[in-house]
């Protein structure tokens, strides 16, 4: 164990300041799932009806046939208690996927923003990014409450998910450097992400014209920039930065806090060194060293592929929601309510059936659900039986999120030190992907409902054999080497010696933060 996490544990890993700061930086997920995901209600097609030069209407249906006299129409009349971006802009039949390929941006934009905002992270400090960036988020949020062509939303909406992707980054960051590694699990599997979801489904149900629903939505995620008094900047990215002084004042008033003595920090001065040592140590590596072995390779590449399979699932289940049977309002709630216990399952199996049979399981178990779905729509069942076309559908995204959050763990403890920050930075990228490619098997959904859901089994249940490929993480000592060779510097000789006492002293967690900024739970991001 590190000496920062020595001192964590002498003023308690997980105290009231801890708490507070945890619960604090939590509450931005729920206004990010709001901007998020609000494309579920404000992109979704409404009944409409064709209308010729004489004003008579052809049709009265949904999306699925509705354009069968496209030729003829010289205005579509929209039926429905809400309004959308569709209806607002008539993006159906020759455009009917404009509101989906916007989507698309937006999650384009969130692998965009998760890549810079790392970086700037790193450079300016984890609190300033999110507050800076969170607040323009607001205003830009905001603004799409104004805009008059669907071309400007596309383009505002695009630079709202770089600012959400960046803001779930910072978020999922700075809770972890307060905390020792016995928490990290803890802290990256609990969050508001999911009662974002389920007030998402609560503003839309209150809130039934798209722009009053922005302007609501964005105007109350300002009640969260005042906590910037209340929240620290990150003692170890001080640390890292060698801002010793200031770090050592967080870690008092931490200490104060949590109602203990305020401890020797002498020592600090050597983690400062080794942090430099580290820095530099890890330049020397790239992209390439993650395929730079057999062995290297395929844990790569699967890993990659459950981040991909993660994301796109549990993204394709949310933007898919707006087209199952029922209730809408009440699907989406639903949806967000079931990621609950999955996430706490996890806590406990994680630790006890291990990490590699915690991730199989649930993506094998979302896979088998989503063909259950298959199975009732092909039988002809899925309108006599929508309860259970539902309820199958609400298992799989329940048991997706939670392999989402377990993928992550394995693949953080899969890496080797020296090219984990690396490793972790491909699989968001694909992960990001998986965001980008979602939407998509919603607008497939609109005529076909079976068709997402025969994605999703396949990707889930391929993705859970290949995890059994892996190795298995739970009680082992990271590693920190990518190959068995002796160090040849002073500076590596000095790496592997840490590495030793990690596994000696049974830490075995002690991996780096200063870029897993790209790990983004479920939210998730």
């Amino acid at each position: 164990m590190s000496e920062y996490e020595d001192i964590l544990q002498k003023i308690r890993p997980f105290g009231p300041h801890q708490v507070r700061t945890f619960v604090l930086v939590s509450l931005f997920e729920t206004p990010l799932a709001w901007a998020m995901l609000g494309p579920i209600f404000t992109a979704k097609t409404p009944l409409f009806s064709c209308s010729d030069k004489n004003q008579t209407l052809y049709l009265d249906t949904n999306a699925t046939d509705s354009c069968e006299h496209k030729n003829v129409c010289e205005s579509y009349v929209f039926q429905s208690d809400f309004t959308s971006i569709v209806s607002e802009w008539q993006l159906v039949c020759g455009r009917g996927a404009v509101a989906d390929l916007i989507t698309s941006l937006q999650m384009a934009g969130v692998l965009f923003g998760a890549v810079i905002t790392g970086q700037l992270a790193d450079i300016f400090g984890r609190k300033k990014i999110l507050f800076i960036e969170y607040a323009l988020l607001i205003v830009l949020w905001f603004s799409t409450g104004f805009v008059t062509v669907w071309e400007l939303y596309a383009a505002l909406r695009f630079l709202i998910g770089g600012l959400i992707g960046g803001c779930l980054v910072v978020n999922f960051v700075l809770p972890l450097e307060f905390v020792t590694p016995q928490w990290r699990t803890f802290c990256g599997c609990v969050g508001f992400w999911a009662v974002g979801l389920m007030t998402l489904a609560l503003w839309a149900f209150l809130v039934r014209d798209w722009r009053h629903l922005d302007l609501a939505m964005s105007s109350t995620g300002v009640v969260l920039l005042p906590l910037w008094w209340l929240i620290d900047e990150s003692p170890r990215w001080l640390l890292s930065r060698g801002h010793l002084k200031e770090a050592q004042e967080i870690i008092s008033k931490m200490a104060k806090f949590n109602k203990r003595p305020v401890p020797d920090m002498k020592c600090l001065q050597d983690f400062v060194q080794r942090e430099k040592i580290r820095i530099n140590e890890e330049k020397k590596y790239s992209y390439w060293h993650l395929f730079s072995s057999v062995n290297q390779t395929k844990g790569t590449l699967i890993c990659m592929f459950g981040w991909f399979v993660s994301s796109s699932v549990y993204y394709g289940h949310n933007f898919n929601s707006k087209n199952l049977v029922g209730n809408m309002y009440l699907n989406v709630f639903i949806s967000g309510l079931v990621e609950i216990p999955a996430l706490i399952f996890v806590l406990f199996s994680n630790n006890h059936l291990g990490r590699r049979i915690t991730v199989f399981l649930l993506m094998l178990l979302s896979g088998l659900a989503c063909v259950a779905v298959l199975v009732i729509d092909i039988a002809g069942q899925g309108e006599s039986m929508p309860g259970l076309t539902i309820s199958m559908a609400m298992f799989g995204k329940s048991c997706i999120s939670g392999a989402w959050a377990a993928v992550q763990i394995l693949s953080a403890e899969t890496f080797p030190t020296v090219i984990r920050n690396i490793g972790i930075g491909a699989c968001s990228m694909a992960a990001r992907i998986g965001g980008i490619v979602a939407p998509q098997f919603g607008f497939l959904g609109k005529t076909l409902m079976h068709v997402p859901f025969t994605i999703f089994g396949i990707l889930a249940v391929t993705c859970s054999f290949l995890v059994l490929l892996l190795n298995e993480t739970k009680d082992a000592p990271l590693p920190d080497r990518i190959h068995s060779t002796l160090p040849s510097t002073p500076a590596e000789v000095e790496l592997l010696n840490h590495g030793k006492n990690k596994a000696e002293n049974g830490s075995g967690d002690d991996f780096n933060l200063t870029e897993v900024d790209k790990i983004s739970f479920g939210q998730m991001a």
